[in-house]
């Protein structure tokens, strides 16, 4: 992909909000207040990258929409700090947490950082046993965790490799080395490992274990030719780019473990990256939880071989016959996954989480006869006033209509209105075409949720940005009443859950739910039961 191609991909909007980690509302206020520029519903990779640099260098993006930036330090300072307990009879893991605990909270949201907790390091390696003459890379190893580890399972540190673009990290690790085995280590380097490779170009590794930066900005020239470079496609968040490049430094037979965002396992964004890993052979796949402090981001990651077996082809896609998964929530549970089941997941999303017998019930409900909302409907999202307590009032007077919350929708009904709006929508942020809220019929549903709660409206209701609507096609086989009565069934929250295990209901998720055109010619509503039925029937 040539730059030119790569500053005119046209991205839409719920991918911009991927890339920029902010929600798909604050990517609209932008486009609204001019930041960002929309041509046919989409944005380019160009526009969207200018955008964050401008506000990276005036710290907006952090303040307006992730508030992630409120602290500093002074890193000059710190590193003299660090180079004289490197000096010292200090033990390097005592000055790894100093140092770690030194740095703000902005320095680890801008490089991405987040050191790997040792429970988390041994658990991703608890399998690796065969080390005689093994070789072993961490390409972005901070402060060592991965690389001490594997020296203690017996790696020889002569054979053990690192990169890593801070310097004070690195000698950290170097410390930690000489302690551990009294080797003086020329093998880990500060350098950024997309960008430099080892001494020998050709060198290839037996495992690959790390945690790489998660979203960290990198210069767009940079991200197109590495994306070029790596074969990433369109998974170009550093932590794929750094998977990919990884990719090309395993051996046959090699191992890769890498702990990721769980964006990672759900994101449209990251799809191409699933879908290269399916075609190796996975052992592991691992929730850690929320294990960073101060980030709500989940940690998950995965273990991997890249094997010769059998193959077979599913949707398109290889994959190695009867290879099985372990599946864990850590400390919570565990249970086995084929992994040809995760082909027949929309998007190639690995959702782990629910057992090998409730996937065979997704897969059977997705070759049930179904249409999708995706091109069936028109979308919009609630208004933004952009100063709620200046223009919503808790009592209606003239002029002034009710405005409805997320938390105001119910299956059945909608709640008495407490807050009123100005009719005409006067000095409003964000308003979408009042056709769609005025429309006769539409359905409105919660946004910030973590099961679909919708609602048909027929009053022509406004509703706030907790809330969303859609309008259906008028050639749309089923009406507004099957549809909510669908949508809201503990069914369909269930398969929803399955798939996405999101707390946010996004268009983009809720358009690729299968919606049965055909059980709806012999059933006025949805229900359990007869859904059971004609399952059982049409299977």
């Amino acid at each position: 992909m040539s730059i030119m191609d790569y500053e005119l991909k046209k991205i839409t909007i719920k991918e911009a909000a991927e890339q920029l980690n902010v929600s798909v509302v604050s990517i609209h206020n932008w486009i609204k207040d001019g930041s960002l520029q929309k041509t046919n519903d989409f944005l380019t990779q160009k526009n969207i990258d200018d955008f964050r640099d401008n506000f990276l260098k005036n710290k907006k993006l952090s303040s307006r929409a992730n508030k992630q930036y409120k602290d500093s330090h002074n890193h000059d300072s710190l590193s003299k700090d660090i180079k004289k307990y490197l000096k010292s009879s200090m033990p390097g893991e005592e000055v790894s947490d100093k140092y770690e605990s030194s740095l703000s909270e902005s320095h680890k949201n801008k490089e991405g950082i987040y050191y790997t907790p040792q429970y988390i390091v041994e658990d991703m390696m608890k399998y690796v046993v065969d080390v005689e003459d093994k070789t072993f890379l961490d390409p972005c190893c901070g402060s060592g965790n991965f690389i001490i580890e594997a020296i203690k399972k017996g790696i020889s540190p002569e054979n053990v490799y690192g990169f890593d673009v801070d310097e004070n990290a690195v000698e950290i690790t170097k410390k930690r080395i000489k302690e551990i085995s009294g080797y003086e280590s020329d093998n880990i380097i500060c350098a950024d490992f997309l960008s430099q490779k080892p001494k020998a170009k050709s060198q290839k590794f037996d495992y690959i274990f790390t945690n790489p930066p998660w979203g960290k900005k990198i210069n767009k020239i940079d991200k197109v030719r590495y994306s070029s470079l790596y074969d990433s496609g369109n998974s170009i968040d550093t932590s794929a780019l750094f998977y990919f490049a990884c990719l090309k430094m395993l051996k046959e037979n090699g191992k890769i473990g890498m702990l990721m965002p769980d964006s990672f396992f759900n994101i449209t964004t990251f799809e191409d990256a699933r879908k290269s890993l399916l075609n190796l052979k996975i052992s592991r796949l691992v929730d850690y939880g929320k294990p960073f402090k101060g980030l709500m981001t989940k940690a998950m990651a995965f273990v991997a071989s890249k094997v010769n077996g059998q193959w077979s082809t599913v949707n398109g896609q290889q994959s190695i016959v009867n290879s099985q998964i372990e599946c864990e929530i850590y400390d919570v549970k565990k249970h086995l996954r084929s992994q040809e089941g995760f082909l027949y997941i929309p998007k190639h999303i690995l959702n782990f989480h629910i057992e090998e017998s409730e996937n065979d019930i997704i897969r059977q409900v997705f070759s049930l006869p179904h249409i999708t909302l995706k091109d069936n409907a028109q979308w919009a999202l609630g208004i933004i006033t952009g100063n709620n307590e200046k223009l919503c009032r808790k009592e209606r007077t003239e002029g002034y209509v009710p405005i409805f919350r997320g938390k105001d929708i119910f299956k059945d009904k909608m709640a008495e209105p407490s807050l009123f709006v100005n009719e005409n929508l006067e000095g409003c942020r964000q308003v979408a075409d009042l056709s769609l809220y005025k429309s006769p019929n539409k359905i409105i549903y919660r946004f910030i949720s973590n099961k679909i709660v919708c609602y048909h409206d027929t009053e022509q209701r406004y509703v706030l940005n907790s809330a969303n609507l859609f309008v259906l096609n008028e050639d749309f086989p089923v009406t507004y009443p099957q549809l909510v009565s669908l949508l809201n069934s503990d069914f369909m929250n269930w398969l929803f859950r399955s798939i996405f295990n999101t707390h946010k209901i996004l268009r983009s998720d809720l358009e690729m739910l299968p919606i049965f055109h055909e059980y709806f010619k012999e059933n006025e509503i949805f229900s359990e039961e007869t859904f059971e039925v004609y399952k059982s029937i049409s299977c």
